[in-house]
């Protein structure tokens, strides 16, 4: 059970025979901000109001290059890219994505499969599919093919892109499910009718099944017009959008997966 106080010190009872004193002063979230300063989206600032409310000290970052300190407890909050850089920094590399894990496939409800960005502009015969970033997210959106021009700001000059194809589905609703320490921490509609039937089932299943996740993750799932779940995609908990979700559950969601991926103690958990 964890007990907040407005004392320099919080006291964190493990059980009736272990307390856990800690200093709020060790207790540190970089935040990402823009050039001027203001937090650099909604996402920074919900985990901003989310940590502030546990009593997390919060200080601004621009890139994460810029701070010198190397503490691994103090979590990092900002874009893929800063949090991966920070992770870099403090010697921790293992950040691949999860995209379609392999105890999840049965989830998908279609085809999926690797392949080359250069391969799919060569072989028209393909087109007709989603493609989306194999090993680096959000380097480019993923999107559907079906004429040259949607190939337009997807790659590098020779195109030698590692992607995921997959055959198409028509979504009339789309959720995201976040994942914390194999709970349903929360669940939120992101794109579609908002009448749209979930089956808890369904996601609970999954999240059962995905034995090999981490601490803490996005299962993102969807209903196509045949009324049928399907999995879209899995997210990693370290850098993700917010979607509605409330701030403290926010934090304690990114504070999981840090605490995970630098091996320091998750005093939230």
């Amino acid at each position: 059970m964890l007990f907040y106080s407005l004392n320099p010190v919080v006291t964190y009872r493990v059980n009736k025979n272990i307390t856990i004193l800690k200093n709020y002063e060790q207790m540190l979230s970089y935040i990402q901000t823009d050039k001027q300063g203001e937090f650099f989206n909604v996402n920074a600032f919900v985990a901003y109001k989310g940590f502030e409310f546990l009593g997390w000290e919060i200080k601004k970052y621009y890139r994460a290059e810029e701070v010198a300190e190397l503490n691994p407890e103090h979590l990092f909050v900002g874009g893929v890219g800063n949090v991966r850089k920070r992770l870099e920094l403090l010697g921790i590399t293992n950040t691949e994505e999860l995209d379609y894990p392999l105890e999840l496939r049965k989830y998908l409800g279609r085809a999926v499969w690797e392949s080359k960005l250069e391969t799919i502009i060569q072989t028209p015969e393909k087109w007709g599919i989603f493609v989306k970033p194999k090993d680096l997210t959000k380097q480019f959106t993923g999107k559907m093919i079906w004429e040259h021009k949607d190939f337009i700001g997807l790659g590098s000059s020779d195109f030698e892109t590692p992607i995921w194809c997959s055959e198409p589905v028509n979504f009339i609703a789309e959720w995201r499910c976040f994942i914390r320490y194999g709970q349903i921490l929360d669940i939120r509609l992101y794109r579609g009718a908002w009448d749209a039937k979930l089956e808890l089932s369904v996601i609970q299943n999954a999240v059962n099944d995905f034995i090999s996740a981490p601490a803490a993750y996005s299962l993102d799932f969807g209903v196509d017009e045949k009324g049928t779940m399907k999995l879209v995609e899995v997210n990693d908990g370290y850098s993700l959008g917010t979607y509605g979700i409330a701030h403290y559950d926010y934090a304690r969601f990114l504070l999981a997966r840090w605490s995970e991926l630098t091996g320091t103690v998750d005093y939230l958990k």
